[in-house]
């Protein structure tokens, strides 16, 4: 069997390397226009916390997000921790949400009056133990797992599905935003996001914060702090706005005033892939010559990390079960 996996994102990533494992005697491929440092990944603060996906729609997001998180967690602890930069990270959440997600975190609780002393425009919050990646290290370590086993590289912008029909057998989609022209789904769109990363090796601990403004975010990875954020729905523009930069570190400093006059930083704009619900799934697609096998992988929002591994176990099983769907009907 051929497969390959269209898409060198985290979630292209991951699922091209669990495919692997699941399906050992098959041929797989990634095939991507763009690699890290230049993907919509690269562009994460890498932070697991469900964002811009609806478990409500979707109660498989629950598992899985579990399922990840538990990845993360081993990751962190592991010796592969200081090539990915994964870490547990604790830190406050304002205003109090009271998340579906609590019983998967760690340490879940109200923050304490002293702390909502540290934000004196907050009136109450949220403390807990969460996990994160450097994603910008992670995605170059997934890869290179990917071709130890045998995956082989391709570097291809791929415009039409009907490209791939007579190479491959079954073909996964985890092209993220741009899946929206490729599978004519109008119900993904991009929802803008730009952050700064800064040199700030004294901030130990995140502050997430809605306000009426909007969001501001302060996430400190192993390698640089970063500090966001924007949701801008329907927005295809990845140039660097200064107006909003200005925003967040106005936003951020606000929360932590020790963020005053960093000079230091970079800034980076991505567009996250955001539909209803994700759309992960096998679909036969008829074309002249056969009937074509795709497993779509997309529509993640801002929970590109938080769901990633979940959703590359699940991209797994459906592959596996088209393959040996094929097998059968060859046998036939």
């Amino acid at each position: 069997m051929k497969i390959c996996v269209v898409g060198a994102g985290i979630v292209g990533l991951s699922s091209a390397l669990r495919i692997q494992e699941a399906c050992p005697k098959a041929d797989v491929n990634l095939i991507s226009e763009k690699f890290s440092p230049n993907t919509t990944s690269d562009v994460s603060g890498g932070f697991w916390g469900p964002h811009l996906v609806d478990v409500e729609k979707q109660p498989a997001i629950r598992t899985w997000a579990r399922e990840t998180f538990d990845y993360m967690v081993t990751l962190a602890r592991s010796s592969d921790a200081g090539q990915t930069g994964a870490q547990l990270i604790s830190g406050y959440s304002m205003p109090k949400e009271d998340p579906w997600f609590k019983d998967i975190i760690f340490g879940y609780r109200d923050m304490t009056e002293e702390e909502l002393r540290l934000f004196p425009e907050a009136k109450n919050g949220e403390f807990f133990t969460s996990v994160m990646l450097d994603v910008r290290s992670y995605l170059p370590w997934l890869l290179t797992r990917f071709r130890a086993i045998g995956g082989t590289i391709i570097k291809r912008k791929v415009n039409s599905w009907m490209e791939l029909a007579d190479e491959y057998d079954i073909v996964v989609n985890c092209c993220g935003v741009y899946a929206r022209d490729l599978s004519n789904d109008e119900s993904l769109q991009p929802v803008r996001g730009q952050l700064l990363r800064v040199h700030a090796p004294w901030i130990k601990h995140f502050v997430l914060c809605e306000h009426p403004q909007g969001s501001s975010y302060i996430l400190p990875s192993a390698f640089d702090v970063v500090l966001g954020g924007t949701h801008e729905q329907n927005d295809w523009n990845e140039n660097v706005d200064e107006e909003v930069r200005e925003t967040i570190r106005s936003g951020c400093t606000k929360l932590v005033p020790s963020l005053q006059g960093i000079k230091s930083f970079s800034d980076w704009v991505g567009l996250r892939p955001f539909r209803p619900t994700v759309r992960l799934e096998l679909e036969t697609l008829k074309t002249p010559r056969k009937n074509m096998l795709i497993v779509h992988n997309y529509g993640h929002g801002g929970s590109g990390v938080t769901l990633h591994w979940g959703c590359a176990k699940e991209a797994a099983r459906l592959v596996a079960k088209a393959i040996q769907a094929q097998i059968t009907t060859t046998n036939l």
